[in-house]
């Protein structure tokens, strides 16, 4: 496989486990992995059962579905999940949402969606090429005021989120991929402790083998102290080949 994909989880100071996240292998495309991460909205009834219905929707769209595009599948697959949650609060006279990322990667390309308030990043090794942006109130105010989250009243209040009564927009990305690049995501749990660039430090001192969530994790949650949220995390690195690895060896300057 070109991808070494890395998930580790915690339920910090939390007394149910909200988070849920998992990578599938994809029916007739060898090379290819679907990685899912959904946090189950805190505060709102069956929020874990939400963050399930994210995963196995994913699962059952991956055996009834054939994928020739996959954009398109991430923002049906978004649609679908949104329903699922939507589905689940009419069974349960209850008003369940959750956020979700989904990253689909092939040999040398990925290609993400997200809804809700957990991220994913890009990177290269430790410059940071691109990530998601929140649902919030914070960052609407950012984008018509040119200010900061903290001028809007309630900067974290998600607008948009699986299970919610707004139109979904799913942010859709795609990129080619090389070796040595890897994409981070992670629920609030996650964000709200540890920075970009103190994520990427961590994880390029770790050998992509070595378990570089599971540190993450113990780094977020030893934050969030007794009253810290769920926190989980999926690495996902792309393994470089021997060609990659001999050509920059020739490269290498003289000395």
């Amino acid at each position: 496989m070109s991808w070494h994909i890395d998930i580790a989880t915690d339920i910090g100071g939390r007394a149910t486990q909200q988070d849920r996240a998992a990578v599938f292998d994809v029916p007739g495309h060898a090379d290819a992995r679907l990685v899912v991460l959904a946090d189950g909205m805190g505060g709102l009834a069956d929020g874990d059962l939400a963050a399930q219905a994210v995963i196995d929707t994913a699962a059952q769209a991956l055996a009834d579905t054939a994928i020739d595009h996959p954009q398109r599948f991430l923002d049906a697959l978004c649609q679908r999940a949104d329903r699922a949650v939507i589905k689940l609060g009419r069974e349960h006279a209850s008003t369940p949402g959750s956020t979700c990322v989904l990253l689909y990667l092939c040999a040398d390309e990925a290609y993400w969606a997200h809804v809700g308030d957990s991220r994913l990043y890009h990177y290269a090794g430790r410059e940071l090429l691109s990530h998601t942006r929140d649902h919030t109130v914070g960052e609407l105010v950012k984008d018509a005021a040119g200010g900061s989250a903290a001028d809007a009243a309630s900067p974290e209040l998600l607008y948009m989120c699986l299970g919610g009564q707004n139109a979904l927009q799913p942010e859709i990305g795609a990129s080619a991929t090389g070796g040595g690049d890897w994409f981070l995501l992670c629920s609030d749990g996650f964000w709200n402790q540890v920075d970009a660039g103190e994520a990427a430090e961590l994880r390029c001192r770790a050998h992509a083998d070595a378990g570089p969530a599971a540190q993450l994790v113990a780094l977020a949650s030893r934050r969030g102290g007794a009253r810290g949220d769920n926190v989980t995390v999926v690495v996902a690195t792309r393994r470089e080949t021997a060609l990659a690895r001999a050509w920059r060896r020739v490269r290498r300057p003289l000395r």
